[in-house]
Protein backbone atom coordinates (compact mmCIF):
# COMPACT_ATOMS: atom_id res chain seq x y z
CA UNK A 1 0.00 0.00 0.00
CA UNK A 2 1.35 3.45 -0.65
CA UNK A 3 1.85 5.05 2.23
CA UNK A 4 1.95 8.61 0.16
CA UNK A 5 0.33 9.70 -2.66
CA UNK A 6 1.76 13.01 -4.24
CA UNK A 7 -1.72 13.71 -5.85
CA UNK A 8 -3.27 13.56 -2.10
CA UNK A 9 -3.77 16.22 0.19
CA UNK A 10 -4.64 14.12 2.93
CA UNK A 11 -5.76 15.49 6.85
CA UNK A 12 -5.05 13.34 9.53
CA UNK A 13 -8.70 13.51 10.18
CA UNK A 14 -11.93 15.40 8.50
CA UNK A 15 -12.97 19.00 8.90
CA UNK A 16 -15.57 18.82 11.75
CA UNK A 17 -17.55 21.65 10.56
CA UNK A 18 -17.35 19.33 7.52
CA UNK A 19 -18.32 16.15 9.19
CA UNK A 20 -21.22 18.26 11.00
CA UNK A 21 -22.66 18.78 7.68
CA UNK A 22 -23.05 15.25 7.20
CA UNK A 23 -24.23 14.11 10.56
CA UNK A 24 -27.85 13.81 10.02
CA UNK A 25 -26.89 11.29 7.69
CA UNK A 26 -26.39 7.73 9.44
CA UNK A 27 -24.63 5.86 6.22
CA UNK A 28 -22.31 9.07 6.41
CA UNK A 29 -21.18 8.57 9.77
CA UNK A 30 -19.80 5.19 9.34
CA UNK A 31 -18.01 6.26 6.88
CA UNK A 32 -16.68 9.13 9.04
CA UNK A 33 -15.82 6.15 11.71
CA UNK A 34 -14.01 3.80 9.18
CA UNK A 35 -10.69 3.45 10.31
CA UNK A 36 -9.42 1.79 6.98
CA UNK A 37 -10.76 5.30 5.12
CA UNK A 38 -7.90 8.05 5.09
CA UNK A 39 -9.80 11.55 4.11
CA UNK A 40 -8.32 13.59 1.68
CA UNK A 41 -8.97 17.60 0.76
CA UNK A 42 -9.78 17.23 -3.53
CA UNK A 43 -7.53 19.10 -4.87
CA UNK A 44 -10.99 20.30 -7.58
CA UNK A 45 -12.12 21.78 -4.15
CA UNK A 46 -9.14 24.26 -3.19
CA UNK A 47 -9.72 27.20 -4.67
CA UNK A 48 -6.76 28.50 -7.52
CA UNK A 49 -4.41 31.54 -6.41
CA UNK A 50 -4.37 34.03 -9.39
CA UNK A 51 -3.56 34.11 -12.07
CA UNK A 52 -4.50 30.59 -12.51
CA UNK A 53 -7.71 29.43 -12.84
CA UNK A 54 -8.40 26.19 -12.84
CA UNK A 55 -11.08 23.85 -11.37
CA UNK A 56 -12.42 27.41 -11.22
CA UNK A 57 -16.11 25.57 -11.86
CA UNK A 58 -15.77 22.90 -9.17
CA UNK A 59 -14.16 24.98 -6.65
CA UNK A 60 -16.11 27.75 -7.20
CA UNK A 61 -19.53 27.55 -9.05
CA UNK A 62 -20.05 24.33 -7.52
CA UNK A 63 -19.00 25.39 -4.11
CA UNK A 64 -21.98 27.28 -2.44
CA UNK A 65 -25.02 26.34 -0.22
CA UNK A 66 -27.25 25.93 -3.17
CA UNK A 67 -25.13 23.66 -5.08
CA UNK A 68 -22.54 21.54 -2.88
CA UNK A 69 -22.11 22.78 0.63
CA UNK A 70 -19.86 20.11 2.11
CA UNK A 71 -17.76 17.88 0.53
CA UNK A 72 -15.79 15.26 2.01
CA UNK A 73 -12.96 12.90 0.00
CA UNK A 74 -11.82 9.32 1.49
CA UNK A 75 -9.04 6.75 -0.30
CA UNK A 76 -9.94 3.56 0.58
CA UNK A 77 -6.64 1.23 0.41
CA UNK A 78 -6.39 -1.62 -1.89
CA UNK A 79 -7.33 -4.72 -0.47
CA UNK A 80 -6.29 -8.21 -1.86
CA UNK A 81 -9.35 -8.42 -3.50
CA UNK A 82 -10.23 -4.94 -4.37
CA UNK A 83 -8.62 -2.29 -6.41
CA UNK A 84 -8.09 1.20 -4.18
CA UNK A 85 -10.69 3.34 -4.59
CA UNK A 86 -11.28 7.36 -4.12
CA UNK A 87 -14.85 8.23 -2.20
CA UNK A 88 -16.75 11.10 -2.62
CA UNK A 89 -19.53 11.87 -0.03
CA UNK A 90 -21.41 15.42 -1.15
CA UNK A 91 -24.27 17.63 0.51
CA UNK A 92 -26.46 18.78 -2.50
CA UNK A 93 -28.71 21.75 -3.03
CA UNK A 94 -31.30 22.46 -5.21
CA UNK A 95 -29.58 24.66 -7.38
CA UNK A 96 -27.91 21.57 -9.09
CA UNK A 97 -31.65 20.29 -10.48
CA UNK A 98 -32.43 19.12 -13.69
CA UNK A 99 -36.23 18.92 -12.96
CA UNK A 100 -37.93 19.32 -9.92
CA UNK A 101 -36.36 18.44 -7.15
CA UNK A 102 -33.60 15.87 -9.20
CA UNK A 103 -30.12 16.67 -9.74
CA UNK A 104 -29.39 17.44 -13.74
CA UNK A 105 -27.80 14.61 -15.11
CA UNK A 106 -24.92 16.54 -16.53
CA UNK A 107 -23.70 17.66 -13.06
CA UNK A 108 -23.71 13.93 -12.81
CA UNK A 109 -21.12 14.10 -15.08
CA UNK A 110 -19.17 16.34 -13.53
CA UNK A 111 -19.21 14.43 -10.61
CA UNK A 112 -18.03 11.06 -12.43
CA UNK A 113 -15.48 12.73 -14.11
CA UNK A 114 -13.88 14.50 -11.41
CA UNK A 115 -13.52 11.22 -9.38
CA UNK A 116 -12.41 8.95 -12.04
CA UNK A 117 -10.33 11.41 -12.74
CA UNK A 118 -8.81 11.71 -8.95
CA UNK A 119 -8.41 7.70 -8.85
CA UNK A 120 -6.37 7.62 -12.27
CA UNK A 121 -4.49 10.97 -11.00
CA UNK A 122 -2.84 8.82 -7.83
CA UNK A 123 -1.04 6.50 -10.93
CA UNK A 124 -0.11 9.02 -13.16
CA UNK A 125 3.36 10.18 -13.19
CA UNK A 126 4.07 13.27 -10.76
CA UNK A 127 5.56 15.29 -13.50
CA UNK A 128 2.15 15.11 -15.89
CA UNK A 129 -1.04 16.18 -15.90
CA UNK A 130 -4.65 14.06 -17.34
CA UNK A 131 -7.29 15.14 -19.62
CA UNK A 132 -10.65 13.16 -20.07
CA UNK A 133 -10.90 11.64 -23.45
CA UNK A 134 -14.13 9.60 -22.86
CA UNK A 135 -16.91 9.89 -20.77
CA UNK A 136 -19.72 7.30 -20.73
CA UNK A 137 -22.40 7.73 -17.79
CA UNK A 138 -25.43 5.43 -17.58
CA UNK A 139 -28.04 7.12 -15.30
CA UNK A 140 -29.69 4.54 -13.45
CA UNK A 141 -32.15 5.87 -11.16
CA UNK A 142 -32.83 9.66 -10.37
CA UNK A 143 -30.76 11.90 -7.63
CA UNK A 144 -33.09 14.19 -5.41
CA UNK A 145 -32.30 16.81 -4.09
CA UNK A 146 -31.62 18.49 -1.30
CA UNK A 147 -29.48 15.56 -0.18
CA UNK A 148 -26.44 13.38 0.15
CA UNK A 149 -24.95 11.23 -2.69
CA UNK A 150 -21.46 8.82 -2.41
CA UNK A 151 -19.38 8.62 -5.75
CA UNK A 152 -16.22 5.70 -5.99
CA UNK A 153 -14.04 5.19 -8.56
CA UNK A 154 -11.09 3.13 -9.16
CA UNK A 155 -8.49 2.78 -11.60
CA UNK A 156 -9.01 -0.12 -14.01
CA UNK A 157 -5.93 -0.22 -16.08
CA UNK A 158 -2.99 1.50 -17.88
CA UNK A 159 -1.11 1.25 -21.03
CA UNK A 160 1.34 3.87 -21.73
CA UNK A 161 -0.22 6.92 -21.68
CA UNK A 162 -3.83 5.97 -21.82
CA UNK A 163 -5.37 5.16 -18.45
CA UNK A 164 -8.98 3.46 -17.64
CA UNK A 165 -11.34 4.23 -14.58
CA UNK A 166 -14.65 3.56 -13.70
CA UNK A 167 -17.34 4.90 -11.22
CA UNK A 168 -20.20 4.94 -9.55
CA UNK A 169 -22.54 7.80 -7.89
CA UNK A 170 -24.79 6.04 -4.90
CA UNK A 171 -27.81 6.55 -2.82
CA UNK A 172 -25.34 5.11 0.59
CA UNK A 173 -27.70 2.17 0.80
CA UNK A 174 -26.25 0.33 -1.86
CA UNK A 175 -28.25 1.85 -5.30
CA UNK A 176 -26.06 2.72 -7.74
CA UNK A 177 -28.20 5.48 -9.05
CA UNK A 178 -25.32 6.47 -12.03
CA UNK A 179 -22.15 4.69 -13.21
CA UNK A 180 -19.48 5.67 -15.84
CA UNK A 181 -16.51 4.77 -17.67
CA UNK A 182 -13.86 7.15 -18.57
CA UNK A 183 -10.22 7.47 -20.64
CA UNK A 184 -7.56 9.55 -19.45
CA UNK A 185 -4.69 10.53 -21.34
CA UNK A 186 -1.42 11.19 -19.35
CA UNK A 187 -0.20 14.97 -21.05
CA UNK A 188 2.63 17.62 -20.22
CA UNK A 189 1.98 19.45 -17.17
CA UNK A 190 -0.47 22.36 -17.90
CA UNK A 191 0.14 25.48 -16.45
CA UNK A 192 -0.95 29.15 -17.45
CA UNK A 193 -0.06 31.00 -20.43
CA UNK A 194 1.59 34.37 -19.55
CA UNK A 195 0.31 37.40 -20.64
CA UNK A 196 1.85 38.94 -23.58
Amino acid sequence: MKTSIPHLLFEDEPNEQTRSQFSSTPWTVKLFDDPTLRPFVSSSRVPPKPPSTRETFVSQTLSTSDTISAWQSFFKPPTSSKPFEVIYLLKLGSGLNGHHNLAHGGFLSVVLDDVIGTAVDIERPEDKSTMTAYLKVDYRKPVKTPGVLLSRAWLEKQEGRKMWGRGTIEDGEGNVLADGEALFIVVESLRPKEKL
